[in-house]
């Protein structure tokens, strides 16, 4: 029976977990560890690297406490998520995470310049903290010096695996957001966008199968963990597509993650650009995934309980006020929608109620609420370029039951619930159809 440890690095927590590998079930309790994310502008939203490594490593050795076997390491990670490298291996600035929005002004200059070629051969727009070398660019841009002291580029799980085994690469999936990678063209990192962006080839490692064996654990670290030395370390990939392992998914299938936002994704053998959504391999073996957002999620919710309804339990208002608004009807339309922003646009945007009386009420904001998230959802199917009908549906994250009510025709639709689902995905890394040494 093989085990690994699991490390599931979110936005604002590590879980991990020893796992087995046939079941993808965990062993015994999944730890968690919680990190902050800096916000030293409005825009920002950054974590230095001693940080979110302190996290890691609190989250294994819980996970690991008392553990008599282990065989293996592996990781899925946010994405993406710039660290950058001075030639002794250093951090040179803090992580810049996908929610860090400070590269707009790079963003707006690349889609002017160059934005159709870009969006063709990178599969994306130039989105700020979607696509990391619009990080990168918008760092030089403030600190000049910085471009002569920059070695190595790479995401966080990168890093990670560095830290883990003194072994640099990309996974694939990970590399398609760099913009610095032919996504839909060789798949392989890309002459023109390196001398556009003014990043040395040699600061970027090789792009390998995230199920791929990165190296093995440095005796140094597994001191650190209380693990053997020498256990072998598989990098991993994005966390939305370590939750599609987990499902086992299939062409046909759809992949929705409630989360502050909400995410759809789906296989494709067929990658095609768009404005509308996010086209990059899958991270492991050689498929691709088209992912959209609805904008509607978890954050909204949240928002809307914490200003309206905070006279009610957090069971009365998930169990009782959600299913009594969706019932009246209401003119007060959430339009635009974008409470949270919009990950897929450059500019910053707004939410507006519209249709507003002396007459409205608290659960008439909340209907309109549920409206837009509903009219969103059926946008974010749209967008998603797969038709509007799955095999199956995976159903993952923190109030994912919840969704499941709220939205129109899952009721007697295939859904299935996936529990921790980017943490068990990465399980099927060590799978034998997944395996690659």
């Amino acid at each position: 029976m093989m085990q690994i440890l699991a490390l599931d690095v979110g936005t604002s927590s590590v879980k991990a977990a020893i796992l087995d590998v046939a079941s993808g079930a965990p062993r015994g309790p999944v730890a968690r560890a919680t990190y902050t994310l800096d916000h030293p502008t409005p825009d920002a939203a950054e974590v230095l690297a001693q940080r979110l490594w302190s996290a890691v490593t609190a989250a294994a050795r819980q996970a690991v406490a008392g553990s008599q076997s282990l065989d293996a390491i592996g990781m899925s990670c946010l994405t993406p998520a710039l660290v950058l490298l001075d030639a002794a291996d250093r951090p040179l600035t803090p992580i810049w995470t996908h929610f860090d929005r400070r590269s707009r002004p790079a963003a707006r200059q690349v889609w002017a310049e160059v934005g159709p070629e870009f969006l063709a051969t990178v599969g994306n727009r130039p989105l700020p903290g979607g696509i990391s070398v619009l990080c990168y660019r918008q760092q030089c841009s403030e600190q000049p010096a910085l471009r002569r002291q920059v070695k190595s580029y790479l995401h966080a799980n990168g890093w990670l695996g560095l830290c883990l085994t003194g072994e640099k690469a990309f996974d694939r999936g990970n590399a398609c957001v760099t913009g610095l990678y032919g996504t839909v063209t060789d798949q392989a990192w890309s002459p023109r966008w390196c001398s556009y962006f003014q990043v040395e080839p040699s600061c970027l490692p090789p792009v390998i199968c995230g199920s791929t064996t990165l190296g093995k654990l440095r005796p140094a670290v597994a001191k650190e963990l209380g693990l053997p030395a020498g256990l072998p370390v598989k990098l991993g990939t994005a966390d939305t597509s370590s939750a599609m392992l987990a499902a086992g998914m299939q062409s046909g299938d759809l992949l929705h993650v409630v989360g502050a936002t909400q995410v759809l994704a789906a296989l494709t053998d067929l990658p095609r650009p768009s404005p509308q959504r996010v086209t990059r391999q899958f991270g492991v073996g050689q498929a691709f995934i088209h992912v959209a957002h609805n904008p509607v999620g978890g954050a909204a919710l949240d928002w809307i309980r914490e200003l309206c309804f905070r006279d009610q339990s957090e069971q009365e208002f998930f169990n009782q006020t959600l299913s009594a608004a969706r019932r009246p009807a209401t003119s007060v339309i959430l339009e635009p929608p974008y409470l949270g922003g919009d990950r897929l646009e450059i500019e910053a945007t707004r939410a507006a109620f519209r249709e507003l009386t002396l007459a409205t009420d608290r659960v008439d904001l909340l209907a309109a609420l549920l409206n837009a998230m509903q009219r969103h959802h059926r946008e974010a199917l749209t967008a998603l370029g797969m038709g509007d009908s799955f095999r199956k549906i995976f159903l993952t994250g923190g109030g994912a039951e919840i969704v499941r009510q709220l939205m129109p025709g899952y009721a007697d639709a295939a859904v299935q619930m996936v529990e921790d689902g980017s943490l068990r995905g990465v399980a099927r890394l060590f799978a034998s159809q997944g395996h690659s040494n």
